[in-house]
């Protein structure tokens, strides 16, 4: 951990926040080699770091100029030349889907991440705050209708509208009543450019920021919870796996860590499994239950206790051997429960 949140994290740097999200067929970006998920860092000398940036800059460029837009897939920046368009695609108003949940409701219907939810139901989608109060109001087994603007893999047009019917299941946290299902979406808007490809936002800079900062925190519990909450939680409760897939696209290796350019990715994702995993399995071996070391612990004080209160070794023996292997059965079937106990409650 101290690796990974010292020099490791320290040779990790944001490439920009902005990154392509469709390319339309037969446009000049798409003739150019531009493609979904590349990350754009500058137009002409102009650095990127956010959309508007890009719009506001292309506001100030002639219809047919050629642009050179730099454009990272792999840590690496490339430089296309793109001829701009007359005028820009209407700007696409929706909830952008970074990811989908494995196992979740979304993935079991067709869910794609590039896809836009634009609708549900009734309710058109302009914010994130439209999904959020609507899946507020939902509940687990309720059945809604949703349409995404999507990508349509037998003729390759995007852009396509397209509906799904999707049963709700029961949101993960305790004590939460609403329906669960299970996307990962963008907090900032999505628009088009007279540029033949359209472009999101996701806060890299901050996210990364907030990792940093995570060591800073540890003088209270809240800081501890987050770290070996982290693959699981993440940050805003997405869960961090580490710098793996599109979320990789967004940074760089920087300093020492620059010649080894993705490898520093595997370097970090390693360091921070193996100390999210000793944390737990050291943890685990706590656990009062023989043969592991917290139930060998747990047996000697129980028999220690036993022996001063009775003076009979034996007695003291048989007790204390009792005692332990109750934990150890509590403790198993507390294994099972965890395991069948979904299954018991909602049927198999």
């Amino acid at each position: 951990m101290f690796l990974f949140f010292g020099p490791v994290l320290g040779a990790i740097a944001p490439l920009s926040d902005v990154m392509v999200v469709n390319v339309t067929t037969g446009s000049s970006a798409f003739e150019a080699g531009i493609t979904k998920e590349m990350v754009i860092t500058q137009i002409d000398d102009t650095p990127v770091s956010n959309t508007q940036d890009i719009i506001m800059y292309m506001s100030t460029i002639e219809q047919g100029s050629v642009v050179k837009i730099y454009a990272a897939k792999d840590g690496v920046v490339s430089v296309y030349d793109i001829n701009k368009l007359e005028t820009a695609e209407e700007d696409i108003f929706g909830v952008h889907v970074n990811g989908v949940v494995e196992g979740s409701p979304a993935e079991a219907v067709g869910f794609e991440s590039g896809m836009v939810m634009v609708k549900i139901d009734n309710v058109t989608l302009k914010t994130v705050e439209d999904f959020i109060i609507f899946m507020n109001s939902t509940h687990s087994d309720q059945t809604i209708h949703i349409e995404v603007l999507g990508t349509n893999h037998t003729s390759g047009q995007t852009n396509v509208t397209m509906g799904f019917d999707v049963k709700l299941a029961q949101y993960p946290d305790e004590g939460e009543e609403k329906g669960f299902l299970g996307v990962y979406y963008s907090t900032n808007g999505i628009k088009s450019t007279p540029l033949g490809l359209t472009v999101g936002e996701y806060p890299s800079k901050m996210y990364l920021q907030i990792l940093k900062d995570i060591p800073s925190m540890l003088t209270g519990p809240s800081g501890w919870i987050i770290l070996f909450g982290l693959p699981i939680l993440g940050i805003g409760g997405e869960g961090f796996p580490g710098f793996s897939g599109t979320f990789a696209q967004f940074y760089h290796a920087v300093g020492w860590g620059e010649p080894l350019g993705i490898g520093i990715f595997w370097i970090a994702n390693t360091l921070l499994w193996i100390g999210w995993l000793n944390f737990y399995v050291g943890l685990f071996n706590c656990l009062p239950a023989v043969p592991l070391d917290g139930g060998h612990v747990f047996r000697d004080y129980t028999y220690s206790l036993i022996l001063r209160i009775t003076g009979d070794e034996n007695k003291a023996k048989r007790i204390s051997g009792a005692i332990a292997g109750t934990f150890l059965f509590l403790v198993l079937m507390s294994f099972v429960l965890m395991i069948f106990g979904p299954y018991l409650v909602h049927g198999f």
